[in-house]
C-alpha cells in the first residue's frame, strides 16, 4: 500500500485460520476466553514473569491493542467447537514497514505438543506473506528455551541480542 496515502500499519490482513484453528480478532467480549488461555499456560508466566497470569492481563492485552493502529491480538479457537485454545498477539510493521512482529504466541499447556503452534504460524507467515510482508520477527528470553527450540525448528534464525537476555529471532516469507 505503499504511495496509497494510507499507513503502513492499516493494512488489511487476510484470515490467518488454519486447518483446525480459526484466528479471531479479540474483543472486550473475547477476554475471558484470552484470560483462560493465559491462565492455562502458568509453566510459561511462571519463568517469564515469575508468577501466575495477572487477573487483568486479558482485558490489558485488549485494551492496548485496541489503542494501537499497529496491533491485533486474536483468540485461537479450533473448528470441532469447545473454549479457546491459545492467543496469539502481533505487531504491524515492527519495527520496520514490510515487517510484522510476534510479540506472544501461547497455547493452554494441555494444548501444547499438538501441532497447534506449527499450523499457527504456518497460515500467519501465509496471511503475512499475502498482505505484502517480506520478514515475520519475534523475540524469545533466556528463560524460555522450550521456545527458542520451537522457532528455530519453524525456520526462524538469530539476528540479534537486546539487553535482558532476548534474542531476536527473523524469518523471511516466501512471496
Amino acid at each position: 500500500m505503499i504511495g496509497t496515502g494510507v499507513t503502513e500499519s492499516r493494512r488489511h490482513l487476510p484470515p490467518l485460520d488454519g486447518p483446525r484453528l480459526r484466528a479471531i480478532p479479540a474483543t472486550y467480549d473475547l477476554a475471558p476466553q484470552i484470560q483462560a488461555c493465559l491462565s492455562g499456560a502458568p509453566d510459561y508466566f511462571d519463568a517469564t514473569e515469575g508468577g501466575p497470569a495477572a487477573p487483568d492481563a486479558a482485558l490489558r492485552l485488549v485494551e492496548e491493542a485496541e489503542a494501537d493502529d499497529a496491533r491485533r491480538v486474536f483468540v485461537l479457537v479450533p473448528y470441532v467447537g469447545g473454549p479457546a485454545v491459545g492467543v496469539l498477539d502481533l505487531w504491524l510493521d515492527h519495527p520496520d514497514p514490510e515487517t510484522a512482529h510476534v510479540g506472544l504466541l501461547l497455547f493452554r499447556e494441555a494444548c501444547q505438543g499438538l501441532g497447534y503452534g506449527k499450523e499457527t504460524t504456518a497460515a500467519l507467515e501465509a496471511s503475512l506473506a499475502r498482505a505484502g510482508y517480506g520478514i515475520l520477527r519475534l523475540s524469545v528470553g533466556d528463560e524460555n528455551p522450550g521456545a527458542r527450540i520451537f522457532w528455530e525448528r519453524l525456520g526462524f534464525t538469530p539476528v540479534g541480542r537486546l539487553d535482558r537476555g532476548v534474542t531476536v529471532y527473523e524469518k523471511r516469507l516466501e512471496m
